[in-house]
């Protein structure tokens, strides 16, 4: 039977250096504007030339080549340059595809600065292909896009609370899951992406020094709210009002289907979308991410962090990751025991609801960050950490002469005090690697918030919820992935302290004196 489907198939062809693509820029800055006397046009755009400039993204090629034909075919658009494009595109906070076509054609230098000949720029179709060829699915969406509705849940948060864990003892059945058996990674819709971030970003990033010390690798992780673009309501696909039944309960067509109901604690206020959750080294000066994945809304941080962390482990193995700073949804004594197997010092806020005090043999009790509190009522003086033993050592706060303590019931007759010690096998939770409640450990912790301007950058500075309205999540990764891409590019920048303003004016001399 003859069909109406066409089926084009693209051959990929080699493509040019960083090398070759930056003496393209000089060629046709030159030919469409220094000749024309537009320099003051090229050095308005400087910061992004200056960007493209740095960006070496000839590894794209490799990684996507198996998605091109090895046979015969027509030839295809190179992967560098669409990917550059998007990269730009994201840059200008352009809202689509199609309004980025037109800038295209509209103003030849955005051509230019993403490898294209300005009277050969790709077309939307093109642009849409090639994005389709990143990611791993033959669908944009990762669930059907028909289901049953799902309603917003009834109000009854309170301020500043957290949604609890919808299944009880989850994350140490996970725990218990990963460590107990050889961990199987399959391929996910997105995986090219996060090759591409990592290969073309990240560790460009590392070799720089911007991530800190590879070999002792500080972390933070950490989820947030995304809203979508998508109605919450739905398409009726049944003819129940015809029936003069408004509040059915049949299957609806949605076009975010993996979009869901849930509450934001931080807006206090419940949204319809989803959640995203990222890793950032914590001793990058420029807040740098490491890892972003997107899941159900409703799902919980510490449920996502368990299978984020494997994915870290597995995406990463060139770092030596050393320290994870997480806050108090993460207090479960299962990641406390995950991050102590893989010899990580754990820095997780406790959790107001499951603080307390816990005794020691009825003698010493503990606050609610676990110091060590004598019979007498005095919080002990840290003293130190002990290698040959692996653990800490606390005395009697009389030997702080600063402190000012008077005791009239001495547990010791020494002149040396009272010593306690506090082994981290003891108790995971209270007894970390980093004793709670010291200065080292409120520094370290403080590290944490490079997570929350990471996401800061990504709805604020790129606007990623209120530019257009995403509605698959093939999208949104490619939005979200090119955002954090965007990220470490300022990052050379800044760090490079690069400034393409000289070579531009450079480039008008030799021109002007090649023209004489």
């Amino acid at each position: 039977m003859p069909t109406n489907d066409w089926v084009v198939v693209l051959v990929l062809k080699p493509s040019r250096s960083h090398q070759e693509f930056q003496e393209f820029l000089v060629e046709q800055i030159k030919k469409y504007y220094l000749e024309k006397d537009f320099s003051g046009t090229v050095l308005l755009f400087h910061r992004e030339l200056a960007r493209v400039w740095l960006s070496d993204l000839t590894k794209v090629t490799n990684i996507i080549r198996f998605r091109y034909s090895l046979g015969k075919g027509a030839p295809a658009r190179d992967p560098v340059d669409m990917f550059r494009s998007l990269l730009l595109m994201e840059m200008t906070r352009c809202p689509s595809v199609d309004d980025w076509v037109k800038n295209l054609n509209s103003l030849p230098i955005w051509a230019i600065f993403s490898g294209f000949e300005p009277d050969n720029v790709p077309g939307v179709g093109t642009f849409y292909d090639f994005i389709k060829r990143l990611w791993l699915a033959d669908s944009p969406h990762l669930s059907s896009k028909v289901r049953k509705p799902r309603r917003k849940p009834k109000k009854g948060k309170k301020k500043g609370e957290k949604s609890p864990i919808h299944k009880p003892g989850i994350v140490k059945r996970l725990v218990d899951r990963f460590l107990s058996r050889p961990t199987v990674f399959k391929v996910r819709p997105h995986d090219l992406l996060q090759q591409i971030f990592k290969e073309c970003f990240v560790m460009p990033s590392a070799r720089m020094g911007l991530l800190g010390n590879v070999e002792h690798l500080r972390f933070a992780g950490d989820g947030s709210s995304v809203r979508t673009g998508a109605g919450r309501y739905g398409k009726l696909t049944c003819s129940c009002r015809k029936q003069d039944v408004f509040n059915c309960q049949c299957p609806r067509r949605y076009s975010d289907p993996d979009a869901s109901w849930e509450w934001d604690s931080y807006r206090e206020e419940y949204y319809y979308g989803r959640g995203i959750y990222a890793f950032s080294a914590a001793d990058s000066p420029y807040d740098l991410p490491l890892y972003l994945l997107f899941h159900k809304a409703r799902r919980h941080d510490s449920v996502v962090f368990v299978t984020s962390f494997f994915d870290l482990m597995h995406i990463y193995p060139e770092f030596k990751f050393e320290e994870c700073l997480l806050d108090s949804a993460h207090d479960a004594y299962a990641i406390y025991e995950l991050l102590h197997h893989y010899d990580i010092s754990a820095v997780i806020d406790l959790n107001k609801r499951n603080a307390g005090n816990i005794s020691c043999q009825g003698e010493f009790t503990f606050s609610k960050d676990g110091v060590p509190i004598c019979r007498a009522g005095h919080i002990m003086a840290y003293h130190g950490y002990c290698k040959d033993r692996q653990r800490h050592k606390w005395r009697c706060p009389m030997t702080r002469k600063k402190w000012h303590v008077k005791c009239d019931n001495s547990c010791s007759t020494s002149k040396y005090g009272r010593v306690f010690y506090t082994c981290e096998q003891d108790n995971l939770r209270y007894f970390t690697r980093i004793p709670r409640d010291t200065p080292q450990w409120k520094a370290h912790f403080k590290r944490r918030t490079t997570v929350e301007r990471v996401f800061k950058m990504l709805k604020e500075d790129f606007l990623i919820e209120r530019r257009g309205k995403i509605r698959t999540s093939m999208t949104w990764y490619l939005r979200v992935f090119a955002a954090s891409m965007c990220i470490h590019i300022d990052a050379w920048v800044s760090h490079l302290k690069f400034d393409i303003r000289p070579m531009i004016l450079q480039w008008k001399g030799e021109f002007s004196s090649q023209a004489a």
